[in-house]
């Protein structure tokens, strides 16, 4: 059985903003980039994969 790597994902990914970039115009895709990244976060949040103390220690250590 053939898995896809990260790369083949990347490529994909990449494949499907250019070309919202070339049908939406670039705002829209930069828009919707963002939307998908926050979305991301939240679900990672929401799945328990985000651990927002240990950012929030991270972030005070560097200040």
């Amino acid at each position: 059985m053939v898995t896809w790597t990260n790369k083949h994902w990347g490529a994909l990914i990449g494949f499907v903003i250019l070309l919202v970039i070339a049908w939406l115009g670039f705002g829209a895709a930069a828009l919707a980039v963002i939307g998908g990244v926050v979305g991301y976060f939240v679900g990672s949040f929401l799945d328990g994969e985000l651990d927002l103390s240990d950012i929030q220690r991270r972030t005070q250590r560097r200040g």
